[in-house]
This record gives structure tokens, sequence and C-alpha cells, in this order.
């Protein structure tokens, strides 16, 4: 290992959307960025199902090259394989090719200065006086060292870093499993609920293609039993086409998270918990949080101070704009997820009968739940309270 330091003004950790989304804009506005990334390729080997809310692409100039299948007709099938079918007027959703989605975001970074360093898994960060140090080991061979002014972790469900630099991560988490099977039913999103299906959250069948979909839970039980039922009851003919080394597994994050800033550090994304705690997406929230650091650590740099008191501001920024819709997401997903089959079943007859899917048409909205789940709760709230007692 060199002893000479490669300097930035920011090192970024991670390069997923949210870690390149602000790489880029910071590097636009004149700051020297450099991203580590522990992957050989930037998108590769991403366990998502891949769906974007339709605004995600005007909202934060993407293109629209990643996109595999738009999504307009669901079907949702309950524990006594009752069916809702809800068709949106128009497309509302859109599943993308995450190699292309994130390989897009990697290329707008570098065309604005940013240094994309691949094979580069960090093994230690100190915060000093008046810098970060960097240790990278480099394909397994050898180390580099690096120095920056400020660093921030965009580095997933992986919270090594946070731990180690007394930030704060997530105390709750589902369990995500996923594989790409082929299906030819290819019109409707399937999601299933039940507590024999996936206990305390749902599972999904996303078609990607004509004949492909990709099928997979998050549950807050043993996530290989209940895929393994879900094959068994829904898919019993993939049962022997499905190979082992084609399950992904992923942990994801629920809750609030305190401390997502400390001197000279900031996390987003992920790292810092903003995920949906409704359907376990996190690359709309961690796109709009990438915003709200860029635009805090831009004005740091203009006033020469990186204390943790002066980044404060950005947890202030982003939970203005989530705090009530992960808290309301979660809760009403731990409220469901107490309920048996037999009350799952009748909450599932009054959304068929109750004037709920107008509700859906008129509040929903894929990125922003919290009004649609404050709406859909007051108009049944007697009847729910029934159905728990």
């Amino acid at each position: 290992m060199s002893n000479r330091y490669k300097m930035f003004d920011v090192i970024i950790v991670g390069a997923g959307p949210s870690g390149l989304n602000t790489a880029r804009r910071l590097a636009e506005n004149g700051l020297k960025v450099l991203v580590l990334e522990k992957k050989s390729g930037i998108g590769e080997h991403v366990i998502c199902t891949g769906i974007v809310g339709k605004d995600i692409f005007k909202r934060f100039s993407l293109s629209k090259n990643s996109i595999l299948k738009e999504i307009r007709k669901v079907k949702v099938i309950s524990p006594f394989m009752n069916y809702l079918n809800y068709e949106h007027p128009n497309s509302f959703a859109y599943v993308v090719d995450r190699k292309k989605f994130d390989g897009y975001l990697g290329e707008k970074a570098q065309s604005k200065g940013v240094k994309i360093e691949l094979n580069s898994k960090v093994e230690d960060i100190t915060v000093n006086k008046n810098s970060v140090e960097v240790i990278t080991n480099k394909k397994g061979k050898y180390k580099e060292k690096y120095l920056s002014q400020l660093i921030i972790i965009a580095t997933g469900v992986n919270y090594k870093l946070q731990k180690k630099l007394g930030l704060g991560f997530p105390n709750d988490f589902l369990k995500g499993i996923q594989a790409e099977l082929n299906i030819k039913d290819g019109e409707y999103t399937h999601v299933f609920i039940g507590r024999d299906v996936a206990p305390g959250a749902f599972a999904w069948v996303v078609p990607i293609g004509k004949e492909t979909a990709r099928v997979g839970l998050m549950t807050e039980g043993n996530p290989k039993e209940c895929f393994k039922r879900l094959i068994d009851k829904f898919f019993p003919d993939k049962i022997r086409s499905l190979k082992k080394e084609r399950i992904q597994f992923k942990p994801i994050a629920q809750g609030l998270i305190s401390k997502t800033y400390g001197n000279r550090v900031l996390t987003v994304g992920e790292a810092a918990g903003q995920v949906k705690t409704t359907t376990g997406g996190g690359i709309y929230y961690g796109l709009l949080c990438s915003e709200f650091a860029s635009q805090v650590v831009l004005k740091r740099f203009n006033e020469g101070d990186f204390s943790e008191k002066a980044l404060s501001e950005y947890e202030k920024l982003w939970k203005k704009a989530l705090k009530k819709e992960i808290l309301i997401g979660y809760y009403a997903r731990k409220l469901c997820g107490k309920l048996n089959n037999n009350q799952i079943e009748n909450l599932f007859r009054i959304i068929q009968s109750d004037g709920i899917l107008p509700l859906i048409k008129n509040k929903g909205d894929f990125d922003w739940h919290s009004e649609l789940l404050l709406a859909f709760f007051k108009k049944i709230s007697f009847k729910l309270i029934k159905i728990i007692k």
C-alpha cells in the first residue's frame, strides 16, 4: 500500500442510484468527487423487483431506455383465493433493468467529472479533525488510501460503516427473497396476501417479458419456507427448474432511522433507511434524498463547515419530506401483519365492495402512500375494529 493519499473533496461509498445521483449533483457544481464501489460493475447483481413510479423519469431527468415493462393492471389474490382486479386508467409504474437504470446514472455522473472506482471495497474510515481518511481493498490484491473533506455512505443494506462511525441503523427488517422464472402470464402484476404465503407482508409476480417474471416475497417469517410454499401452491411445475443459485435474498429496512449524519459524514438511500415501508422500494426515496444531501453539502463547502451540527440540516430536510410516509406505512403494515387469514379475507371483501377502488384511483400515488392509507383507514375504521375483535 502506497503512503500517498489520493485527494478528493467528497468520497461516496456505493454506486447505487442515491450515491451516483449525489455524486453527479456535487460534481456539476464544481466539487471533485470519487465513488467507491465494491462490485465489478454498476448495477450488477442487484436484488430488486425493479418497479419504479412513472414520475421518476421526469422528476430526475432519467432515460427510459431501462424500461422492461409497464404496469397498469394488478391482480390481488386473497388467502382463500378470491381475486381483486385493478386496472389503472394509464400506466402508473414501470419495471426496469437495474443494470441499465444504474448504468445511466453512472454515465451521467462520469460526464460531470465524477471518478468511479470499481472493485474497491472500503475497509476502514477514519474521521479526523480536518479530513476523512478512507482505505480500500482493491480487487483483494492491494490497498488504496484516500483523503476527502467529507464522506457519504450509500451502501444499501450493509450497515457496517455506519456502526463504526456511530451513526444510526435499522433495528427492524423484513426478509426478501426473489427469483426469475419462466411464466407466460405477462398481462397482470400479481400480489399474494395471507399468512401462509408471506406473513407480515406480501408476495409478488412481476412480469419483465413475454415469458419471464420476477417472483418473490417479503416477510417477517422464514423467507425460504415461505418461498417454497408460494411456488408449491401457485407454480408447482416450476419446482424442478428452480435452481438454488438463481434465488436471491435481501434484508429490507423498516422504520425511521435517526442519526444519518455526523462529523464530516452523511448517509443516503437504503443506508439511511429511506425506504417505502409499505412496499420495500427505495429507489425514488433514495434519489429524492440524494438531492437534499447535495444541497446541504454544497452549502457546507461554501461555508467551510463540516461539523455534525452543520450537517444536521440534512436529516431535518429529508425527514420533513419522508417521516410521515415512513411511519404511517410502517404502522399500517404492522397492523395488517397481525391479522390472521380470516381477518385478511374479511378486509379483502371490504375492499372489494366498499368503494375502495375509486379511492385508490383518486388518492393513490405510487411513491406517496400516506394520504391513501389515512383515507382508507378513515373510511373503514369501524369495520376494521370489528374485524380485529
